[in-house]
């Protein structure tokens, strides 16, 4: 018999976690697999509900839900608490629990760089796990920004980070800049920026959309000179520490990174 998994959202065609999971499953010869559950908001509960019931054995929670999940839960981890967003679901004895793998993902391909100062695009469910990882590297100098100033000065302030009007963004300075804005995903949105400015004043520009590979944002800072970090890299360490909370066991990260290039790219 199978075991079920799946990622919950609201948005979830170009979603690259069923064929990650799917992949690694079948790699690991494991008898599991991975579906998507595409779920509107006010029917939240009732399908955190039905997890409880039929024999699902975990969840990746996505866009929008990261926050609003919380409340149907019987276990947050510290780590999810303090980002106020959780990512994972997994069972523990009988009881739901919550966790949020996306900071170690985030962290992954810049904790060893030294970076003392960033600015954030966006206050999303994603932002919390950005801001979380910051503030864990010990960057001193953490500035947000995000079209509605009424969020972006809630977070910073649950943050203790610095707020900054979003049209006032392009006279920020820092070594790294992060967008976590659905803007540049595949799609509608695929053709636009959060940085529309000839400036680029960041060493690193990192942006959390992994598809398409190269967003026009990460065009845009590598013709400036800027290092670039795709957010694939982050999507891969978040699904793979995921994977080993629910089978124990792990896969190895470029073998994922090279399976999914290939895959956004149509080579297979």
């Amino acid at each position: 018999m199978y075991q079920a998994y799946g990622v919950l959202g609201r948005t979830l065609g170009h979603s690259l976690s069923p064929y990650l999971h799917n992949c690694a499953f079948q790699a690991a010869g494991m008898k599991r697999v991975y579906l998507k559950w595409e779920i509107e908001p006010e029917n939240l509960g009732d399908f955190i509900r039905a997890v409880r019931i039929l024999p699902l054995s975990g969840a990746s929670v996505t866009i929008p839900y990261k926050e609003d999940v919380m409340e149907y839960l019987d276990y947050i981890s510290p780590e999810a608490s303090d980002m106020g967003a959780v990512n994972t679901l997994y069972w523990h004895r009988k009881s739901l629990c919550g966790t949020n793998t996306d900071c170690r993902g985030f962290m992954a391909p810049i904790e060893d760089l030294q970076l003392d100062s960033a600015l954030i695009l966006g206050a999303g469910g994603a932002s919390r796990a950005v801001l979380y990882g910051l503030k864990r590297m010990g960057i001193s100098n953490i500035y947000l920004t995000n079209r509605s100033k009424k969020k972006a000065l809630a977070m910073a302030g649950e943050f203790n980070v610095k707020s900054i009007p979003w049209d006032e963004r392009y006279r920020l300075k820092a070594d790294l800049l992060v967008n976590t804005t659905p803007l540049g995903t595949a799609g509608d949105l695929q053709d636009l920026s959060p940085w529309e400015s000839s400036i680029f004043p960041f060493k690193i520009v990192y942006d959390l959309v992994y598809n398409p590979l190269q967003t026009r944002l990460l065009q845009q800072a590598r013709a400036h000179g800027a290092h670039t970090v795709s957010g694939l890299s982050m999507f891969v360490h978040q699904a793979l520490k995921q994977f080993k909370i629910w089978t124990g066991q792990g896969f190895d990260p470029g073998w994922a990174e090279d399976l999914l290039q290939r895959k956004i790219t149509g080579e297979i």
